[in-house]
């Protein structure tokens, strides 16, 4: 999704938005307010069946959506969220840097 799209679905109680960036990068930059972090090296885990993503997105049927710093990582989660069934998972398009572009929210 577009980050302009993105800024009206955040906040909504069935999206979950994932921030699968390093703690580094999130001290750097800031997040997105009320995202959650999954970072990247665990979202194998975290997107198959029993994993918490998984389980969040099936218990609750959020929709998740997420984000990194470009883009590259998110859209890379997505197709392993949809190979593990999560057929709804986006991500935002151009990441945090399109994000910040777009005037979205950040938390420090």
């Amino acid at each position: 999704i577009s980050a302009q799209e993105a800024q009206t679905v955040i906040g909504r109680p069935e999206v979950a938005l994932i921030d699968l960036r390093e703690p580094r990068e999130r001290a750097k930059h800031g997040v997105i307010p009320g995202s959650l972090r999954t970072p990247y090296a665990d979202l194998s885990a975290s997107v198959r069946p029993g994993g918490m993503l998984n389980e969040l997105a099936r218990a609750t049927g959020k929709r998740i959506v997420f984000y990194c710093a470009f883009g590259k990582r998110s859209a890379m989660a997505v197709q392993a969220a949809q190979d593990a069934g999560l057929t709804s998972a986006r991500h935002i398009q151009g990441g945090l840097d399109a994000w910040s572009k777009a005037g979205g929210a950040l938390e420090r």
